[in-house]
């Protein structure tokens, strides 16, 4: 009897032994997944987090390329390769974290920045006919010119373009001084047209992806130019600007402030007066825009007391602007991990 007991109480504990022997054995397999599952999701973190950084610059350093190495985050590093055409980017990024690695390959293309067709060769919404004025020595004309302002064959726009028939007859009410406007059908060339682009939607797409953003007059400073015609930029100023001296950009311009010319300012391609814009040359200031103009704000003011301003249609710098420029928006084709 007493044997029994005892060895039913030996086999008791050598199964409680056992039981607890497996246990732990479960125990810290589980604790080695769990931490293996942590390190695995750390690494693919700091992985996909470098390509969403790396995404980021390159839309503000459109020519970005290369390889970038030993980059710290979350505890762990990352190198980056970026590589291809912008029609075909290819971007590495290999993270390490404690050990432990994860390589995520990303196929993105750059997407081409929204180049609308324009009506005229100045363009006035509605929204801006009421606190539209339009003084003084300037001219527009839709037929078509080179990138020098000189006339060359091509079907001519409307000078201005507006949205209706009251709209047409509020431009010719203003239009005063010396102003000459020209194109289809004659002077004063102003014309209705269909149009349903969203302009304050499309110029708010341009001041996201801007090259350059001007805030002030001591920021012009930074830019010997607003682009060229081999290298055209998307350019925002937001605020009063003096041009003192004498500027030239390409590209898309969006403006939202006053502009006083006091020297020489050219632009080829389209200029968005966004907002509450007002332009006015002073002195012997003189303004020049080839390709075309959209007045899309609230509130537009070309005061043109002195010098001259010009907006002449041209599909070459038009056509130039819209090949070279170059988006900040990027469409993820495959995503590899």
């Amino acid at each position: 009897m007493g044997k029994g007991i005892l060895i039913t109480s030996l086999g008791a504990s050598l199964l409680v032994t056992f039981l607890v022997l497996k246990l732990n054995a479960n125990s810290n397999l589980n604790l080695q997944t769990t931490l293996d599952k942590y390190l695995k999701t750390q690494a693919r973190l700091i992985a996909n987090s470098g390509v969403e950084i790396y995404l980021e610059q390159l839309r503000r350093n459109k020519s970005l390329t290369g390889n970038f190495n030993d980059n710290q985050l979350f505890g762990g590093e990352y190198d980056i390769n970026i590589s291809g055409p912008d029609s075909a980017l290819i971007i590495t990024s290999v993270a390490d974290f404690q050990g432990v690695k994860h390589t995520t390959i990303v196929n993105a293309r750059r997407d081409m920045l929204p180049f609308p067709s324009l009506p005229g060769a100045m363009y006035v919404t509605t929204n801006a006919i009421t606190y539209v004025k339009m003084n003084g020595n300037f001219s527009v004309s839709g037929y078509d010119h080179d990138i020098n302002g000189n006339l060359v064959a091509g079907t001519p726009l409307p000078g201005i373009s507006v949205d209706n028939k009251a709209d047409s007859s509020a431009i010719r009410n203003v239009l005063k001084g010396s102003a000459d406007v020209d194109g289809k059908g004659g002077k004063p060339s102003i014309w209705t047209t269909n149009n349903n682009i969203d302009w304050e939607a499309l110029a708010n797409e341009v001041i996201y992806g801007s090259d350059i953003t001007i805030n002030s007059s001591n920021d012009l400073k930074n830019y010997a130019n607003l682009g060229t015609l081999s290298v055209p930029k998307a350019t925002f100023i937001n605020g009063n600007i003096q041009l003192n001296s004498n500027l030239s950009g390409a590209g898309i311009l969006v403006v939202n402030g006053d502009i006083q010319i006091n020297g020489s300012f050219s632009y080829l391609g389209i200029v968005i007066a966004y907002k509450d814009t007002k332009i006015t040359t002073q002195l012997n200031g003189n303004g020049k825009v080839y390709g075309g103009m959209i007045i899309a704000g609230s509130e537009a003011n070309l005061e043109i007391s002195n010098g001259n301003f010009k907006c002449y249609y041209s599909t070459e710098a038009l056509n130039n602007a819209k090949m070279n420029l170059k988006s900040s928006r990027f469409k993820i084709v495959h995503w590899w991990e």
